[in-house]
């Protein structure tokens, strides 16, 4: 999976939650929270960029996940802001090998979906109010990304990338 996302040729994701622990951190309002990869877009701003996997054969409890997921990412945007004035505004990821919650779809990266798991988890709220500002612009920021084994073969390998990266000079310009 995280090939398949490099292969984009739009982020490197140089972190894994194995052996770069503190680089896959983010701090919340309520308390740190681990995620699988992190990296950043190769664009001259490089937004991070945090990725969340699961791993999943069927939905199973991915529903509940991906609103805690929001949850985090809206406090992390906060707890930036409260402590440096200002957001790196992360791009966030959630690839799940398994569709989930499919009847919802179309609204589970919508401002409103984002703000209803804020009310299912108030500890990453800290008791603020929500912030709709830093609401809507975490919820641009927040993508479901479906990936099949599959795609695996169909993506480039790191040789392939590496053969062809400079070329697009992501990392030299605006996308």
């Amino acid at each position: 999976m995280k090939r398949w996302l490099e292969a984009t040729t739009y982020m490197e994701l140089p972190f894994d939650a194995y052996n770069h622990s503190i680089d896959c951190t983010v701090q919340t309002m309520a308390t740190p929270k681990q995620f699988d990869l992190a990296g950043y877009m190769l664009e001259k701003t490089k937004s991070p960029v945090i990725v969340e996997a699961k791993n999943y054969s069927s939905a199973g409890r991915q529903y509940e996940e991906f609103r805690k997921f929001q949850a985090i990412a809206y406090s992390h945007a906060v707890h930036e802001i409260e402590t440096f004035k200002k957001s790196r505004k992360p791009i966030f990821l959630w690839v799940t090998f398994h569709p989930f919650a499919v009847t919802k779809w179309n609204s589970l990266e919508s401002v409103s979906h984002l703000k209803d798991s804020l009310a299912s988890y108030p500890d990453f709220l800290a008791e603020r109010p929500i912030d709709d500002e830093i609401a809507a612009s975490v919820a641009k920021r927040i993508s479901i990304l479906v990936f099949n084994k599959r795609q695996k073969k169909w993506s480039l390998t790191r040789t392939e990338l590496e053969l062809i990266r400079h070329k697009l000079d992501r990392k030299g310009r605006t996308l």
